[in-house]
């Protein structure tokens, strides 16, 4: 399983690469070759890529495991990857079921406690979950992906500071730490008022892996709130250059320089957006979105605003 999730189209699609490559590689010889083996994954993982609408994709992956096992029940490889699809889809009852299976066909070969904690995470079960990841952690004190779900686990407790330390480790182990993982961290850095390392957390996260808009969005949000204001307008500046329209950033700006109460720059950059709108083409100056910050631009400014001359209604004829 992958570090961090952005949808459970993505957490089934990183749980079927996984099994490829690390479950099939664990597992004992048996009487099907390796070939048939990587067929039914693939078509599983490519099942998983489609993101059909719905739980479409969940069902196809679990009808295309279920057929295979029904040829080969005794499979602890497919097996553990029907339980991933299962607490995936936040099925833990299935899982649960599928998990104990995988122990009885090939004990201590696969990370059940990691599953099963990682599954109770998903269904909102946060003590049971942190119970296996504590257990599964004693041995496994070095894998990135429980320290990751224990902080998130954590998280959900109302423990930050313990969440941020599993976060922290989970960041320093990983070789490449996913977006995702450093905004957890740096949002738990926050909550218990490490600013400092929150943004320090933020800037090691853009320049490992880029000006990713949820790295930025989060720095935005933590340095706006400890009052960071030429912090903050760094990051508005960087969102903007990767916007696919900048007005909504511009406006962003002139707002903040309020909030930080500059006003002289703040009124510099209205104008500038403003005088940007006017110059628009007719349908993108017309849009609903720019006619909003054309008027909030106005108001900020002082201007004028016209409202929209509405006709009385005409009598009716008797």
């Amino acid at each position: 399983m992958g570090f961090a999730y952005q949808s459970r189209g993505d957490l089934l699609q990183v749980m079927s690469v996984r099994c490829c490559v690390s479950g099939f590689a664990r597992r004992p010889p048996g009487i099907r070759s390796v070939a048939s083996h990587l067929l039914v994954l693939a078509t599983a993982s490519l099942l998983l890529t489609e993101r059909s609408s719905g739980h479409g994709a969940y069902h196809d992956v679990v009808a295309a495991l279920s057929a295979e096992l029904q040829r080969n029940p005794n499979d602890a490889a497919l097996r553990y990857k029907l339980a991933e699809a299962h607490a995936g889809h936040e099925d833990w009852r299935a899982c649960s079921q599928e998990i104990k299976l995988v122990e009885r066909l090939a004990p201590g070969i696969y990370p059940t406690n990691f599953l099963r904690g990682f599954a109770l995470h998903l269904v909102g079960q946060q003590e049971e979950a942190k119970k296996m990841l504590d257990l599964f952690l004693v041995g496994n004190p070095h894998h990135v992906e429980a320290l990751a779900t224990r902080g998130r686990v954590l998280v959900k407790l109302g423990r930050p500071s313990e969440a941020a330390a599993d976060l922290q480790q989970a960041v320093d182990l990983s070789p490449v730490p996913q977006p995702e993982v450093i905004v957890e961290l740096a949002t738990c850095y926050a909550q218990i008022g490490i600013n400092d390392e929150a943004g320090k957390t933020i800037d090691a996260g853009v320049e490992a892996a880029g000006e990713v808009p949820s790295l930025l969005l989060c720095a935005l949000e933590i340095e706006t709130k400890a009052g960071a204001w030429d912090d903050a307008l760094r990051r508005i500046e960087a969102l903007q250059k990767t916007a696919t329209r900048p007005e909504p950033w511009m406006a962003e700006r002139a707002a903040l320089l309020t909030k930080a109460d500059r006003p002289a720059e703040a009124g510099a950059t209205w104008i500038v957006l403003r005088d940007h709108l006017l110059s628009l083409p007719n349908l993108d100056r017309g849009s609903p979105l720019n006619l909003k910050l054309l008027k909030q631009c106005r108001e900020a400014l002082g201007e004028i605003v016209s409202q929209p001359v509405i006709a009385p209604p005409a009598p009716r004829k008797l």
